[in-house]
C-alpha cells in the first residue's frame, strides 16, 4: 500500500510538472497571458527571467526525480496546486507568475525570517536600487540604438489607460473646462499621444483650433494618424513623430496635455520632457493652468507581501531580482500596507525650470508600524490564501505571518489635474490611507531582503533614505 501511495503521488506530481512545463512553453508563444490590466509590460523580460532560471529549474526537476520522500512530493504537489489556483484567481501579478514558473517544483514550507528583538532595539538593514526601465518594456528593446532607453508600452497597456474610469473621464472634463476658459483660437499640445490619439481627439472635439500630437514610437504614431483620419479630425490634429526634445512646433500652444506619469511618478521621463516643453512650447509655461496635469506625486509606505512569505531561499532566491521591483495591480490584496503613506516625490510642471539640476534629491523618512493595520491586514490576507486553496489552518498561519512582516517600501502615483478641486485629483490608491482601488497604474514594491522582517508587533520604526536620480536627458532613464 505504501508503494502504491508513492507511485500515485509521483504520478500526480509528474502531471503537475507537465502542466508547468507547458506553462513555461506558453511564455515563449503568447503575449496575451501577460496583457491583463496593467500599465507596464513584462513579456520580454518574463522570457529573459525564465531563461535565466533554467539551471535552477533543471536542478529542481532533477532533485524531485530522485526524491524518496513522499512528504516532500506531497508538499510540492500542494505548492504547485496552490500556485495554479492563485493564478486562476488573479492573485499573482505577471512578474510573480514568471518566477513561480521556475520555482513551481519547490516545497512551499515556511522559511526562517528575520525577527525584531522583543525590546525592538535590534536594527536590520535593507536596501533596493533600480532603473526606471528595469523589468519594463523599453525603447532599448528595439533595433534602433539611437532611440535611447525609456519606458514604452504595448497595445494592451494603452487600452488599459484609455479604459481606466478613474483617469480618462477626469482628463476629458479638465480639458473641457480649460478650453472653455481659453475661448476661440486655442492651441493644444498632446505630449505622448499614444495609438488612439485619445486626448488630442478629445481636445479637437471640445473646440481646440489646432492640436499638435507628439509620439516617439513610429508604429504608435502611425496608429494615431489612422485613428485621427477615421475620426475626421485630420484638418485639426497634426501628428509629429519623434522625441519631443527633437521636435519644433510651428507656434506656441496655450495648453499642454502630458499624461506621462509612471507608477513611480517620474519614471517615464516626465522631468526631462516637461523641462524641454516648458522652455520651448508654451505661451505661458509658468502658469499652472497651462498644464494637464499640473502636478504629479509619488507616495510610499512599508508593505507586506504574500509570496515573499510563502517562498524563500535556497529554493527561491529573491536576490535574483537584483533590485527590480514587483509591480502589483492596485487592487491586489496580496500586498498590504503597514503604516500611513508619506509623500516622497512632488513635481510641479509649471515650476520645472526652478530645478535646474534635475529632480535629484535625497530624503529621509520615518515610518512607525501601525498595530491597527497589522490587525486589519489579517483578514484580507487570510482570504487571499484561502482563494489560493490553502487549508483554513495553513491560511491562518500564513496570514498571521504575512500581516506582521515587512517586505519592502511600496510606491504609487497621484496626479493633480487642476489646482485645488479634489474632483480633479487622480489617486491610484485611495488617499490618504492608501487602500486598494481600481487603477491602470500599478503599485511598485522593491523586495528589500531575501526574507521578510517578521514578528512585528506595532510601534517599530522603519527609517528609509530615498534617493531619486531623475536626469534632464530624455534618452537616459531615471
Amino acid at each position: 500500500n505504501q508503494q502504491k501511495k508513492s507511485m500515485t503521488s509521483r504520478t500526480s506530481f509528474d502531471t503537475m510538472l507537465v502542466k508547468w512545463l507547458l506553462f513555461a512553453l506558453l511564455l515563449g508563444l503568447t503575449e496575451s497571458f501577460f496583457a491583463a490590466s496593467s500599465h507596464q509590460h513584462f513579456f520580454s523580460v518574463a522570457k529573459k527571467k525564465l531563461g535565466g532560471q533554467r539551471s535552477r529549474f533543471s536542478s529542481a526537476l532533477h532533485a524531485s526525480d530522485n526524491s524518496n520522500s513522499n512528504e516532500g512530493n506531497n508538499d510540492s504537489i500542494k505548492a504547485v496546486d496552490n500556485i495554479s489556483q492563485m493564478m486562476g484567481k488573479d492573485l499573482l501579478s505577471r512578474r510573480d507568475a514568471t518566477f513561480l514558473a521556475a520555482a513551481a517544483v519547490t516545497v512551499a514550507t515556511t522559511k526562517p525570517l528575520e525577527v525584531f528583538a522583543e525590546d525592538n532595539t535590534r536594527k536590520i538593514p535593507f536596501r533596493a536600487s533600480w532603473s526606471a526601465v528595469d523589468g519594463l518594456k523599453s525603447s532599448s528593446d528595439s533595433n534602433d540604438k539611437k532611440a535611447g532607453n525609456f519606458v514604452t508600452f504595448d497595445m494592451s497597456a494603452y487600452k488599459a489607460m484609455k479604459e481606466d474610469p478613474t483617469r480618462t473621464p477626469i482628463f476629458r472634463e479638465v480639458i473641457r473646462q480649460k478650453l472653455a476658459s481659453l475661448g476661440d483660437d486655442s492651441f493644444v499640445l498632446d505630449l505622448g499621444t499614444g495609438p488612439y490619439a485619445l486626448f488630442a481627439i478629445i481636445a479637437a472635439e471640445l473646440g481646440a483650433s489646432k492640436v499638435y500630437a507628439i509620439e516617439a514610437d513610429s508604429a504608435v504614431a502611425a496608429s494615431a494618424r489612422s485613428v485621427i483620419e477615421k475620426s475626421g479630425w485630420s484638418d485639426v490634429i497634426t501628428v509629429l513623430e519623434g522625441l519631443s526634445t527633437d521636435i519644433s512646433l510651428p507656434e506656441k500652444v496655450d495648453l499642454c496635455v502630458a499624461e506621462i506619469c509612471g507608477s513611480v511618478a517620474t519614471e517615464e521621463g516626465a522631468f526631462a520632457t516637461i523641462k524641454d516643453a516648458h522652455a520651448r512650447f508654451l505661451k505661458r509655461p509658468n502658469d499652472p493652468s497651462s498644464w494637464i496635469p499640473q502636478r504629479i506625486q509619488t507616495y510610499a509606505a512599508p508593505a507586506s507581501y504574500t509570496l515573499h512569505n510563502l517562498f524563500g531561499p535556497p529554493e527561491f532566491d529573491w536576490s535574483k531580482l537584483n533590485g527590480e521591483p514587483v509591480r502589483f495591480n492596485c487592487r491586489d490584496e496580496g500586498l498590504q500596507l503597514l503604516a500611513d503613506p508619506v509623500l516622497i516625490e512632488d513635481f510641479s510642471f509649471a515650476d520645472v525650470q526652478q530645478q535646474s539640476k534635475g529632480n535629484s534629491k535625497h530624503q529621509e523618512k520615518v515610518f512607525i508600524v501601525d498595530p491597527r493595520r497589522l490587525e486589519q491586514n489579517y483578514e484580507p490576507l487570510y482570504e487571499e490564501f484561502r482563494r489560493g486553496n490553502s487549508s483554513p489552518n495553513d491560511s491562518a498561519r500564513l496570514a498571521e505571518q504575512t500581516s506582521t512582516s515587512f517586505s519592502g517600501i511600496a510606491l504609487w502615483p497621484r496626479l493633480f489635474l487642476g489646482t485645488s478641486d479634489d474632483n480633479f485629483v487622480i489617486n491610484s490608491r485611495s488617499y490618504p490611507v492608501g487602500d486598494h482601488q481600481r487603477s491602470h497604474w500599478q503599485t511598485v514594491l522593491p523586495i528589500m531582503a531575501d526574507r521578510p522582517i517578521a514578528a512585528l508587533k506595532g510601534g517599530e520604526t522603519i527609517s528609509v533614505s530615498f534617493d531619486f536620480d531623475v536626469p534632464t536627458v530624455v534618452k537616459q532613464p531615471p
